[in-house]
């Protein structure tokens, strides 16, 4: 899945400058799922993905790419996408 979003990613999102799909975006966000997966070794790894997926990227996606990538993200874990709330650090708040 997380092959297929980034290469869908690439191909439907609008080309820009700061978009990385390659080999560093995806070892960034597999060191954000591992932290996910130690902190909450209870929750479904698969949605633990998809929300290190949707919070390391979220902050890249231009508005007008939006509604694309958070369609992909649901079409890709339907069963995990709205019981996955996003990771907050009140304390850096």
């Amino acid at each position: 899945k997380f092959f297929t979003l980034y290469r869908l990613l690439k191909d439907l999102l609008s080309p820009q400058m700061h978009y990385d799909w390659g080999l560093r975006a995806i070892k960034s966000v597999l060191v954000v799922a591992g932290t996910f997966k130690r902190g909450e070794p209870d929750q479904p790894e698969g949605g633990l993905l998809m929300r290190a997926l949707r919070d390391f990227n979220l902050p890249k996606i231009v508005e007008d790419d939006m509604v694309v990538f958070m369609g992909l993200l649901k079409d890709l874990w339907p069963d995990v996408f709205d019981s996955m709330p996003r990771k907050r650090d009140y304390d850096f708040e």
